[in-house]
């Protein structure tokens, strides 16, 4: 959970809806009681309740916990959705043929002497169709191996000589094989202004839930969580000494860092309602990193004296930003795979 927030609250950006005239956001014609926002909400697998903690296997009975702070960000200036699945050529040939076939007989449930009279059809037919290919490709490894032995050059295959002798080559039957489909990635940039102090705060809040949510914890064997504190300050003449050696056997494992949950809403300001927005919805996500730029314009630009708050909070971390405009980049990769099923219910 982000530092100075308590349980169930909501970091939001910006604070207040845009109105006209406002130097801050370009292109607004107006006041209004409604924004929409990118929604994310981070989420742990409870792994002590199954002894499978992913997300894609059937009869996966893993349980998880919400983080009680959600967040909300202005809609980012690049929202795309992308699908993409993977194939292989596969130069199949004549024998490839006959394989498809047999493997579609026995596919179908045939056996027995049915499927020995089919196999040796096959493989008389095949030895046939294949004579010309296989003679070629002899004659082109005895050059090559002769070549190879006296040092000469030459690329000689099977298809060289027919394509030079007889003006063809050998059909290789190609096809596109699926293999998979892609996991969907997002990337996200939002440049965030700070107005006045309190907006520099929640930009600070905001940036920690993300670091928070993306980076894993210490943890010992036990599974129970070690110390997660920072080591920076520590005399580094230390580390070999037996004390060290403690530390560094609490913190044996890395657990899991969270999954977020994301989703386009409308934010009603005045009544304070949520609606979707049916852009494009997304499947649980892994955060795979968050760039900050805390120099977006180029250079370096500080608060006044008079509204950065310098003092740091008692477990040294800062109270508030203290440059006025950061932007961040979030990249995300989704945990599960989009079918035709999830594409028609809107993914």
């Amino acid at each position: 959970m982000a530092k100075g927030k308590k349980s169930g609250s909501v970091l939001k950006y910006p604070l207040k809806p845009p109105v006209s005239g406002s130097p801050y956001l370009e292109g607004t014609e107006g006041p209004t009681g409604r924004m929409d926002f990118l929604r994310f909400q981070r989420f742990r697998i409870n792994y002590a309740d199954t002894q499978y903690g992913g997300l894609n296997l059937p009869d996966n009975k893993a349980t998880t916990t919400l983080n009680p702070t959600i967040a909300y960000l202005t809609m980012p200036h690049n929202i795309t959705a992308n699908y993409s699945a993977s194939y292989n050529q596969a130069n199949m040939g004549v024998l490839g043929i006959a394989a498809t076939r047999l493997a579609s007989a026995i596919t179908e449930g045939m056996g027995g002497e049915q499927l020995n009279e089919m196999l040796t059809d096959i493989v008389q037919r095949s030895a046939g169709g294949a004579l010309p290919e296989v003679l070629f490709n002899k004659g082109a490894a005895a050059i090559q191996s002769l070549n190879q032995m006296g040092s000469l050059g030459g690329d000689i295959t099977g298809n060289n000589l027919s394509a030079l002798s007889q003006g063809k080559i050998m059909n290789p039957y190609t096809e596109q094989v699926f293999q998979g489909i892609n996991f969907r990635n997002h990337s996200f940039t939002i440049k965030m202004l700070a107005r006045n102090k309190k907006e520099a705060k929640e930009i600070l809040n905001l940036i920690q839930y993300f670091k928070e949510g993306a980076l894993p914890q210490l943890s010992n064997a036990s599974g129970k969580k070690g110390n997660n504190k920072s080591n920076q300050g520590q005399n580094s003449n230390n580390v070999f000494k037996k004390k060290s050696v403690k530390l560094s056997t609490q913190g044996r494992y890395l657990k899991v860092p969270d999954y977020f949950a994301l989703e386009f809403v409308r934010l009603n300001m005045e009544t304070d309602t949520l609606t979707p927005v049916p852009h494009y919805k997304f499947q649980p996500c892994v955060c795979q990193s968050v760039n900050v730029n805390y120099t977006p314009d180029g250079q370096y630009v500080s608060f006044k004296d008079a509204i950065a708050d310098l003092r740091p909070n008692n477990d040294g971390s800062l109270k508030q930003m203290m440059v006025p405009a950061v932007e961040m980049t979030l990249n995300f990769a989704e945990a599960r795979i989009v079918t035709q099923a999830d594409a028609e219910a809107g993914f």
